[in-house]
């Protein structure tokens, strides 16, 4: 009896939480409800969210990610955007960024180039070693981990790097000419040397050199 009690008590803390927390616009991830709920074993919040899921309390888009239902919706299903599944998912917001879109899609914002990718690059500290496609509704992206912990502060310059490396196949732009805008974007990243040679030095030598060549070291400001 004090064990059932104890359960319900739990459930209910949770649900509470998560209406608090979000709307029915909002993905609420799996792994930040365990963040929330440290003293919960995870297996625990997982049967929670199942139930919820079951009783429409929930509703699950995809494995780990769960919204509320839409009280302005005949259906109830909730108004979530990919969009905003794949930034709270994979690249964070300005409080902790945790990854960035890169490939064609990141020349094209910075003018190099007209193309632009139906499948998006997305570089996330979410992802494992194993580059891979998914589908996320019906949108199709290629996930991979970053060669350097994105951070904050280097994530412009891990986007930059990125582009030097594929830069003959992704830009329609010579490097010179191509370099004025590349370094506007590094532009005055607060960066110290040692961390920028330690960053670069995780992209193969043809990269490098590239970076380099075009001054993207006295593009960033030294903390």
């Amino acid at each position: 009896m004090v064990i059932e009690m104890e359960s319900k008590k739990t459930n209910t803390k949770l649900y509470e939480f998560i209406k608090e927390k979000y709307n029915f616009s909002k993905p609420i991830l799996l792994q930040d409800v365990y963040a929330s709920f440290p003293e919960i074993n995870k297996n625990t919040v997982r049967s929670i969210l199942k139930r919820l899921n079951e009783k429409e309390k929930v509703i699950k888009i995809k494995d780990g990610v769960y919204a509320l239902p839409n009280p302005n919706s005949i259906m109830g299903k909730p108004t979530v955007y990919t969009s905003d599944i794949i930034k709270k998912k994979y690249i964070g917001d300005d409080r902790l960024i945790i990854g960035y879109k890169s490939g064609l899609n990141f020349a094209n914002k910075l003018g190099l180039t007209a193309q632009t990718a139906s499948v998006e690059t997305i570089i996330s500290n979410a992802v494992s070693n194993r580059k891979r496609e998914i589908k996320l509704n019906n949108r199709r992206l290629i996930i991979d981990a970053p060669r350097y912990k994105v951070t904050n502060e280097n994530y412009r310059l891990l986007q930059v790097l990125d582009l030097l490396n594929e830069f003959e196949r992704l830009s329609e732009v010579d490097l010179k000419p191509a370099s004025k805008s590349i370094l506007k974007y590094i532009s005055g990243l607060r960066l110290d040397e040692d961390n920028v040679e330690k960053i670069v030095s995780t992209y193969p030598l043809e990269a490098q050199v590239k970076f380099y060549k075009i001054g993207g070291h006295y593009a960033i400001a030294s903390k």
